[in-house]
């Protein structure tokens, strides 16, 4: 990322500077206010719980903890499979708690990027297609590899292409690096696990309202049941409508509208003193609105080339000068766009959210997840546990790939069409453990058998040159119509021994068994010309052997070896040809191995309670599974080697019993050491590494004091989020140039009054993105393509206000 260090440098310092004053002068106006005369000492408050660089699981916490949830000693996660205190977990983890999640508004998935530095949450065709990015491990857009960053809602593996909706969460949790010998598949980057709250044996509630610009409206609530000693129910909810922030110039709608009703609810069958309890959480979601579109950014002309390779010219030579003379497209005649340099720049004298997207952007997706937890204690250190996991993935879209008036690259035959997209993921999961402590609780281990079953496919319509007089100089339409079911079935274990009571040692293992299958379906392009179904066997280890020694109480250092794989697998829109025979598209598994030394620590600096938290890491690649977009088609194949080494560093410090600061700073360094590819039939060489800041962090203050007379609490927070430019493709220094995202910094802050007047009533004001940045959340590498290149547009200015009660 050479380019970030000049100019992009000083301007990412001035910003971030000012910024930081922002957050000084929140500070200093909470400190001169009257409210801070009402604190008490500090050394009676224990350390606040703050999420950037800790968890989680507010309820399993050992310290004092206020109703509002925001104090606590101990934090308590699930990582490796087990409640442990996050301090002594020697694994790198961002997590966070329920009013860490309520407090920082994270939302849905992309909310978690500014609050996680190190994890990048990538749009590509559209705001609700989504990949996650963890130390330089991710997935390309269309390339059906096996996510490199796995979702789990209650220890259940989750996909699907939609973004979703958070609420009534009792953690999310971050982990960092290979997985593979806990987890329910095997992850080169990480995973991300979602907790829900719950059922308890106590009657309670919570409802929230909140109203803010765009007519964003919210409803959010839940209902705990106690069933006696027999167990208790939950149901939990919550709607959202938000209008779009985008405008369409092209049809007068808007874009990137939100529109998302979800219900939950939770089982607990757990009689008293029978040693079982079985938890089943069924969850029901409509995703609706219209996507966010993709903006034009760039074409590449007839000629031209980039590193002495020859570029793809086909939206110029579709759309030169005199287009409009013979284009079948009315509206492209009113607006009277002469092609598409033309429109390239009229388009630089619109808004940044004005758009020209030939398609109205509906989504409709729908979601039905199922988690059935079983355990039983066999004895006080035995436990068996299954989980059982279901997931269904609905989601139906009208999308402008191209991010333009023109029908470059359409998807679907004409316009009248209501959707022209369709994914479907449908995945079943088994897993049984058994879990238990031996040798005087010095052997702490767990082992389990893993099953699943994932179906997806796709069906997509596309078009090159829609607007011409059909078939058109392109041809006539055509269709993608496919499925792959993934059969992976695996045996795992780790434990950990106490060799002695401040030296600990881990080891885990674990080998997988994938069978992958894909299938063409009618319609489909290759079916129709004799095209058959492909199947692979693949099968590999993981590993994991750590270390951790606490050197004091307060103080633990840990270095862990780990290894792990994704599978390989099909691509039903392209082809191979293989002793002169055309069969799908096929890549390797990728396979990875890292070294990790870290230290955390929580205690006292200078009398003022303080956690600091350091990883540094080395991770190897091979077979980078890396996609490029070839002839409208998404050809995957593999990159020889890569390595990613970084840095992540997360602190706070309670400065008084009222003020808390702190911040997170992440380092990657991602780079292809053998950067030559085999990608179906065509061999490039890959780089930069795309998806993957070099640099990232956070910050924020804290301040909160209690009113008089028990008229409540007030606590106002500012946060800053800022990363460095970085490439949203692979291939800029070949095939496709000018795919860079800038850097950018966001301010975001939040106002509350809790326990309103000593009531269970509470209130807010939030603003995010203060600044009002103009910045890009992704974008979509179509130059090997039709050589066009677009953007996706990140939130503009969001302000609200929200009422809470409990009961």
């Amino acid at each position: 990322m050479k380019h970030f260090q000049n100019s992009d440098t000083v301007a990412a310092r001035k910003v971030a500077l000012r910024n930081f004053a922002s957050l000084a002068v929140i500070a200093a106006a909470v400190t001169a206010s009257p409210l801070a005369a009402q604190v008490t000492d500090a050394a009676q408050v224990p350390t606040i719980t703050e999420a950037a660089p800790q968890a989680a699981a507010e309820p399993a916490t050992t310290g004092a903890q206020s109703s509002r949830g925001s104090i606590s000693d101990d934090i308590v996660v699930t990582a490796r499979r087990t409640e442990e205190r996050l301090q002594n977990v020697p694994v790198a983890v961002t997590a966070f708690g329920t009013e860490q999640l309520t407090e920082r508004r994270i939302l849905t998935e992309s909310d978690l990027q500014s609050v996680t530095p190190g994890l990048t949450v990538r749009q590509s065709s559209s705001s609700n297609q989504l990949s996650l990015s963890l130390r330089g491990q991710s997935i390309d857009a269309y390339s059906y590899s096996a996510p490199a960053v796995l979702t789990y809602f209650n220890e259940v593996q989750q996909g699907g292409v939609t973004a979703t909706s958070f609420f009534d969460l009792q953690s999310i949790q971050v982990v960092k690096g290979p997985q593979g010998t806990l987890f329910g598949r095997n992850a080169t980057g990480g995973a991300v696990l979602y907790q829900t709250q719950a059922p308890t044996r106590n009657f309670e509630g919570y409802g929230r309202a909140g109203y803010g610009n765009y007519d964003n409206r919210e409803l959010e609530g839940a209902i705990n049941v106690p069933l006696g000693t027999f167990g208790a129910f939950r149901v939990s909810g919550k709607l959202q409508k938000r209008d779009g922030f985008q405008h369409n110039l092209y049809n007068g709608g808007r874009l990137n509208s939100v529109d998302s009703q979800v219900i939950r609810g939770s089982l607990l069958i757990a009689p008293e003193g029978s040693g079982f309890e079985n938890k089943t959480v069924y969850q029901h979601g409509f995703f609706g609105g219209n996507s966010g579109g993709i903006k034009l950014q760039n074409f590449y002309t007839p000629g031209q080339t980039n590193n002495g390779n020859a570029l793809n010219a086909t939206a110029a030579a579709l759309y030169p000068a005199g287009f409009i003379n013979f284009t079948t497209d009315a509206r492209v005649r009113q607006l009277g766009f002469d092609g598409i340099a033309d429109y390239l720049q009229k388009q630089q004298k619109i808004g940044f959210y004005d758009f020209y997207n030939d398609a109205d952007g509906r989504h409709r997706a729908k979601q039905d997840t199922v988690s059935n937890t079983t355990s039983f204690d066999l004895s006080d250190n035995l436990v068996i546990k299954n989980i059982f996991g279901y997931n269904n993935v609905v989601s139906r879209d009208k999308s402008d790939v191209d991010g333009s008036p023109f029908q470059i690259v359409t998807l679907g035959a004409a316009d009248t069409m209501r959707f022209n997209y369709v994914f479907r993921t449908r995945q079943v999961s088994d897993e049984l453990q058994l879990q238990g402590k031996a040798f005087d609780e010095k052997l702490s281990y767990i082992f389990g058998l893993f099953g699943s079953k994932e179906t997806q496919g796709q069906q997509a319509l596309y078009n090159i040159g829609g607007d011409y007089p059909q078939p058109g100089p392109a041809g006539a339409p055509f269709q993608y119509n496919f499925k792959s079911i993934d059969k992976s079935r695996a045996v795992f274990g780790q434990a950990t021994y106490a060799v002695a009571p401040e030296l600990n040692v881990t080891l885990g293992g674990r080998y997988t068994w994938e069978k992958i299958r894909i299938e063409q379906l009618p319609g489909d392009l290759y079916q129709s010309i004799g095209i058959g179904p492909r199947s692979e066997k693949f099968s590999k280890p993981s590993w994991n052997v750590g270390i951790d020694y606490h050197i004091t109480d307060s103080l633990m250092v840990y270095a862990n070896h780990r290894g792990s794989w994704r599978t390989g697998g099909f691509n039903g829109t392209s082809l191979d040809t293989i002793d002169g025979v055309m069969v799908p598209n096929a890549f390797k598994p990728e396979t990875t191995y890292d070294f990790e030394i870290g230290a955390k620590f929580a205690g006292q600096i200078g009398g003022l309670p303080a956690r600091f938290n350091v990883a540094l890491y080395d991770q190897y690649v091979k077979n980078v599974q890396r996609t490029v977009y070839i002839a409208v088609t998404a050809v995957s194949g593999n990159v020889a080697k890569a390595r990613v080494t970084g840095a992540e560093l997360d602190g706070q410090i309670t400065l008084a019993s009222w003020l808390q600061v702190g911040g997170a700073f992440n380092y990657t360094n991602a780079r292809y050491t053998d950067p030559d590819a085999t990608v179906g039939n065509f061999t490039l060489a890959f780089g930069p590494y795309g998806d993957t800041p070099k640099y990232s962090g956070s910050a924020y203050v804290r301040a909160s004091a209690d009113l008089p007379n028990g008229n409540g609490e007030v606590v106002a927070r500012g946060d800053l989020y800022a990363q460095s430019g970085n490439f949203y493709t692979n291939l800029n220094d070949s095939l496709s140039p000018g795919t860079r995202i800038p850097s950018y910094a966001l301010l975001n802050g939040r106002l509350e009054w809790n326990d309103i007047a000593g009531s269970r009533i509470s209130a807010a004001a939030y603003i995010r993105n203060i600044t009002d940045k103009k910045y890009y959340a992704g974008g979509l590498g179509l130059g090997a393509v039709v050589g066009t290149n677009g953007t996706l547009t990140g939130m503009p200015r969001m302000y609200g206000a929200e009422v809470s009660f409990k009961f």
